[in-house]
Formats: C-alpha cells, structure tokens, sequence
C-alpha cells in the first residue's frame, strides 16, 4: 500500500517537471504563488506533493508539504486552508502530550487567521474558529466568546446554525464561571434565538438550523437563568415599542411558559397578537383559557368560538364545546345557552359523560323553572336523567353520579305532592320553561 502511494507521488512531481510549458507555466506566470519564478516552482511542487498524500488520505505525510504551501504562497489556494484544518485536527488526534496539543490549536488559530487574510468571509471563519477553539480547548472560552461575538455581530442573522449554537454553549461556560450575568445571558439568547428562528421560518426544511434551534432552546433552558421578573423586565420595554413582533412575542410566550409565568398579563398580550398573525386552534383555545382564568368571560366566550371554527378534529372540537358550555354556565350565567352548547358537544362525541353532568348541573342549578313550589323542584327529575345517562356512556363517572344522584333525589316531590297534582309514580311528565324536557315521574324516599 506504501508502495503505491510513492509511486503516485512519483507520478505527480514528474508531471509538474514535464508540463512546465502548460499548466506549469500559469504558476510561474501568477504572483500570488510566489514573489518569483524559483519560489512558484517550490510552491507548485509543494501544492502538487501535498494534494497527492491527502487525496489519499495519507494526512502524516501531506503536512509537512502543505505547511510549506502555507508558508511560501499563503495566498495560493482557499483550499490549503480548508484541508488545512482537517490536517491540523488530524495530527492533534494523533499527539498525546499537551504541550504539542496546544501548539496545534494555535497553530489552528493562525490558519483561520490567515485564511481571512487572504480569503476575506471574515465572519463565517470566525464562526469556525470559535466553534474549533472552544471544542479543542474549552478552558479558553472567554477567548472562543470574544471571537464568536465578533463572527455574529458581522453575520447576524446569516450566521451559520452551527455557530450560534457554539456562541450559546460558550455563553454557559462564561455563566457557569460567573464571566456572564443572568441579565446578559438572556440578552444574547434573545439575539440568537431571533437570528436562528429567521433562518427556520426562512427554510422550514433546513435540518441543521431547526437542530440548532432545538440545542439552543435546550441549553438555555437548562441554565436555569430566566425567571419570571427578569424574563419581564428584559422583554416587556420591547412588546410595548414593536407588538407586531410576531417571533419576538413567540419568544417571549416561549420564555413565559418555560418559566411558568403564563399568570402574568405579558403572556396574554403576546399569545394574542402571535393569534392576529398566525391563528390556530392550539393557541385560541390557550387564550380562552388564559382568558377564563383571568375572569374575562366576554373574551374567553369570543377565543372558545374561534378555537371552534379553526379546529378539525371531531374530539377536541367536542372538548372545547365542553370548555365553553362550563364558561357559559359559571361565568356569564346564560342557562339556556349552556344546554346548548353542551348538546353540540355530545353531537360530536356521544360517549362525552361530562357533557351529560354538565347539563345535569345546568337543570339542578334552576330555581325559577315554574310557577309553583313542585314544578320548581320536578327539574330534579330532569337533572337526575343526566347523571343517570352520564353514567352510562362514561362508567368511569358512575361514583360520582350516584353521589350527584343521591343528593338530588332528596329535592324530588313527596308522595303526597304527586298525589295532589293529580300525579303517580312512573308516569311521564314535561318539565316546563326553557328546559321543556320530557322526563319521569318520582318521589323523595
């Protein structure tokens, strides 16, 4: 095998004597391999040597020609430098002594260095450079953050997916040796997030930036810096000057919820107007959540029916019917309404027992259903007809039924009062008013 690597190097320095008069001649003819005829001589040789080894993959013997290239023509070829790296990292895996490690890294250092000298995409390199000292000699971060600061702040939201996932891991060895402050942390997880989340929305299919985005959201979430009042502080100034800000108001619901400050009316503010610009199901059923907690029964009603509208599933559509019976029922106190709304629940799913409770406690709730005092109580009747059939689509509510139920069969008419209404256990009867539910005849024991 070595033997034939010789013998394809030997091939390739006689071709570089032999064709001196064809490509050989552009070298001897272009400056930027050499100052002179005899160094763009030594710099073709050294390119062509180099080139041969690492197309081999054969990285020991490729170094030392390459430094040479490296050293005689810096500004020969981009990809000296980019073999560069790989030759560097090579031979940094091979040595065991430290001393030699860290000649390498800076020696890796030097590469970018001049790679930006003569090939400018200073950002971008400084990214790599970043990334490589920090994952080669993560003791010296502060270095790696001051050059990954530099590569962002001329990238900015261009910057490479791995790069900003790099500054972000950087920036906890910076908090965790206490170089950082919580407050500074969260200023430049603000800044990264807002650059890698234009990339994802820019090229939803891109991989590499949705992973970043991920080991970001981790890595920060994880360092256990935002709280409530600072993630408050930081971002409530922004949402007031720029509420339009759809992914700065996703990043503060984010942050929020991470922190479970969902309480605060921030939250509330932002999930409404991500809602203006990106409406879902999801999300306007967490604002008539939202809304409910915080006793706004108007808005909550108005977000329940959007969540209605925009959700396809038969399930959770029948779900938040469900949630706006309950709203309808405490809250804004609308009976008849609740009723309503409960039966469109169970139209969507029939086995929806609580459904059947709920229009139970709307019936057993009724204190003016009737004209005098047994119509008034025979709503219990009606009432217990629900519990009875909640139980029976849904047997995991049978105790608490029969609960429901043995308190309300205490209210029914007595024997006498059937009597006297001309009435006798068993027979049908419809209760009155806006419930006109048609029901059977029973008396208290």
């Amino acid at each position: 095998m070595k033997f034939r690597s010789y013998i394809s190097l030997l091939a390739g320095v006689l071709l570089i004597i032999e064709s001196t008069s064809a490509i050989a001649q552009s070298y001897l003819e272009n400056p930027k391999y050499g100052p002179d005829e005899e160094t763009r001589k030594e710099c073709a040789k050294n390119m062509s040597l180099y080139q041969t080894f690492y197309q081999q993959s054969n990285y020991k013997d490729a170094y030392k020609p390459w430094q040479n290239v490296i050293r005689i023509c810096p500004a020969a070829s981009l990809n000296s430098y980019i073999r560069g790296v790989k030759l560097i990292k090579s031979r940094y895996e091979e040595v065991a002594d430290p001393a030699q490690k860290k000649a390498l890294v800076d020696s890796l250092m030097m590469i970018y260095d001049l790679r930006i000298t003569h090939f400018d995409k200073k950002g971008m390199v400084l990214g790599q450079k970043a990334e490589d000292l920090f994952t080669l000699a993560p003791d010296r971060y502060e270095e790696a953050f001051k050059i990954a600061k530099e590569a962002i702040s001329i990238e900015k939201a261009s910057t490479n997916p791995s790069t900003l996932f790099a500054y972000v891991s950087i920036a906890k060895a910076m908090y965790d040796n206490k170089k950082l402050t919580a407050d500074q942390v969260i200023e430049l997880y603000s800044q990264v997030s807002d650059y890698i989340d234009a990339q994802v929305t820019a090229n939803p299919s891109d991989d590499k930036a949705k992973q970043a985005k991920d080991g970001i959201d981790a890595i920060f979430a994880g360092m256990g810096v935002a709280n409530c009042d600072n993630v408050i502080a930081l971002f409530e100034p922004r949402f007031k000057a720029t509420p339009d800000d759809v992914n700065l108001c996703k990043k503060i619901r984010s942050l929020m919820s991470a922190n479970r400050c969902t309480s605060h009316p921030l939250y509330l503010k932002a999930s409404v107007q991500i809602f203006k610009g990106e409406p879902s199901a999801d999300l306007a059923l967490d604002i008539a959540r939202l809304q409910y907690e915080a006793k706004n029964a108007k808005e909550a009603e108005k977000y329940y029916n959007e969540a209605i509208n925009l959700e396809s599933a038969v399930e959770k559509r029948a779900n938040i019917y469900y949630e706006l019976a309950l709203l309808t029922f405490t809250e804004l106190k609308n009976l008849p309404k609740a009723r309503e709304i409960a039966l469109k629940a169970i139209e969507e799913n029939p086995n929806m027992g609580k459904a059947y409770k709920l229009i139970g406690d709307v019936y057993a709730s009724e204190r003016n259903c009737g004209s005098n005092d047994f119509e008034k109580k025979t709503v219990y009747w009606a009432a217990v007809d629900k519990y009875i059939k909640a139980k029976q689509v849904d047997p995991e509510l049978a105790d608490a039924m029969d609960n429901l139920i043995s308190t309300y069969s205490q209210y029914y008419p007595s024997k006498e009062d059937i009597f006297f209404y001309d009435l006798k256990v068993g027979d049908s009867y419809t209760v009155g008013c806006w419930i006109n539910e048609r029901t059977t005849v029973r008396d208290r024991k």
